[in-house]
């Protein structure tokens, strides 16, 4: 099998075939593409399809044509709609970033330590996008597992595969974690500003990674729970059927008193089923005559309802209108009374207001006072009486 020498021979093959790939990503879980399909998608260039074959980009079995495994991962990883969780291992992530580590160590030359510390901030990048890209494929195939997958046994068995790759995600988060708190000494003495700024965005990465591997845990452990619940709720109802079948449901069980105690639906409304009368029966039976007496009925009373209808609001009622009501100053009339010397009742009862003020009024803007100011205001036990009204006499404090 051939193989690209370079990125632009790379890029300028999927460009002449992008239509083809297009397709065939489109249907690679179902079945492969006809190699007559496919050169229709090609506009009959039987050329163009050859190329790809050679190289590598389809792969063909018999007279049907399939994605090459590590272009169809590659679409799918960079499109984000892969359902295999990428786990590589932890051991691997981990050595690999000692190594880098120890060889810069080691190294003398100023040119080989940078390239180590190139490799050591990839490394970093590297672990922290396929943990978060992990996470998130990780979530989405465990939704769509529990939801799309019919066979309860199948459905369990993957959402336990998922469950286990959730542990090593979690491993890699914790490890990686490990060695950078492990090497703190080293990250701070080197002197290179990139190396700093990928440590933090990776710590940052990693946080938010274990919050997101917490939920999608809870969530694998919630839906088990539910299949487990489900699967022995159809257990159940097969062995009920089984006894219904062979009649033998009534002296195996007791079933038909559980049934006349469970009443689940009693809020819902009866339901009610309308069935259309043919016009032969209109036209030729006499009890049709009540049918379209009532109908008659049920029509007239909608048309009075119609006519008793509200007539428009008159606009005088939707025209603005003000009020006015009287306020006091309570302060104003305190620092009045405090000035002066007669009780507060004959002070408030001869004050001269600005408008003209009854008798009630009076009484009451009294007892407000009295009330209000307890602790400037000096109550006697002497009672007097003007206009049939006694009242205490009250001096200012």
């Amino acid at each position: 099998m051939a193989i690209f020498r370079s990125i632009k021979e790379l890029t300028r093959a999927l460009q002449q075939g992008s239509k083809l790939l297009g397709n065939m990503f489109l249907q690679r879980k179902t079945v492969g593409v006809k190699y007559d399909d496919a050169l229709d998608t090609l506009d009959g260039d039987e050329n163009k399809l050859k190329y790809l074959i050679t190289y590598g980009v389809v792969v063909q079995m018999g007279d049907s044509l399939e994605l090459d495994d590590a272009y169809q991962r590659f679409f799918e990883e960079v499109l984000a709609v892969n359902e295999d969780i990428n786990i590589s291992s932890v051991k691997m992530y981990i050595d690999k970033l000692n190594l880098s580590i120890s060889s810069y160590l080691e190294a003398e030359n100023n040119s080989r330590r940078e390239g180590f510390l190139r490799d050591i901030r990839h490394t970093f990048k590297n672990i922290d996008n396929a943990t978060q890209r992990n996470v998130i494929d990780l979530k989405r195939n465990v939704d769509d597992t529990y939801k799309q997958e019919p066979n309860f046994k199948i459905k369990e068995l993957r959402l336990k595969d998922f469950d286990e790759k959730a542990r090593v995600i979690g491993e890699l988060i914790h490890q990686t974690e490990r060695v950078m708190d492990e090497q703190t000494i080293f990250f701070s003495s080197v002197s290179d500003y990139g190396l700093k700024q990928t440590i933090s965005e990776v710590r940052e990465g990693l946080r938010e990674s274990a919050h997101g591997l917490i939920a999608v845990s809870a969530q694998i452990i919630d839906y088990l729970n539910r299949i487990e619940y489900q699967s022995r709720l159809v257990k159940r109802v097969r062995q009920l059927k089984y006894l219904r079948d062979q009649f033998m449901i009534e002296q195996a069980t007791n079933v038909k008193e559980l049934m006349a105690q469970t009443n689940v639906v009693w809020m819902e409304r009866q339901p009610k089923y309308t069935t259309r009368v043919s016009l032969d029966f209109l036209r030729n039976e006499d009890i049709a005559l009540g049918i379209l007496d009532n109908i008659r009925q049920r029509l007239t009373k909608k048309a009075s309802i119609k006519s008793r209808l509200a007539e428009k609001i008159d606009k005088a009622y939707l025209e603005e209108q003000t009020e006015n009501t009287m306020a006091f100053n309570h302060q104003e009339l305190l620092n009045g009374f405090l000035a002066q010397s007669s009780d507060l009742f004959h002070y408030l009862w001869n004050y001269s207001f600005t408008e003209t003020l009854d008798k009630e009024s009076r009484l009451v803007l009294f007892l407000q006072m009295a009330s209000q100011y307890p602790d400037q205001m000096l109550y006697t036990d002497e009672i007097q009486t003007i206009d049939n009204i006694a009242y205490p006499i009250i001096y200012p404090q």
